[in-house]
């Protein structure tokens, strides 16, 4: 089964603490944007983080395809 997964972005501007939070399908799709979504917060703010969390919602339905 196939899990929404959440991409957790924290960082301060401006002396406030931001979080943002992105939804992808799965904890693939969620890795593979992370480098994307990261890289421009980090050049200005060095203590920021990035992190996917696999959520317990389903993204696909368990629901067999029928065959053709």
């Amino acid at each position: 089964m196939t899990y929404f997964t959440v991409l957790i972005l924290s960082y301060t501007l401006a002396g406030e603490h931001l979080q943002s939070k992105i939804l992808f399908p799965d904890p693939k799709s969620c890795g593979d944007a992370l480098t994307a979504y990261y890289e421009p917060i980090r050049a200005f703010d060095k203590n920021s983080s990035a992190h996917c969390v696999k959520t317990n919602v389903l993204s696909k339905s368990p629901r067999p395809k029928p065959r053709p």
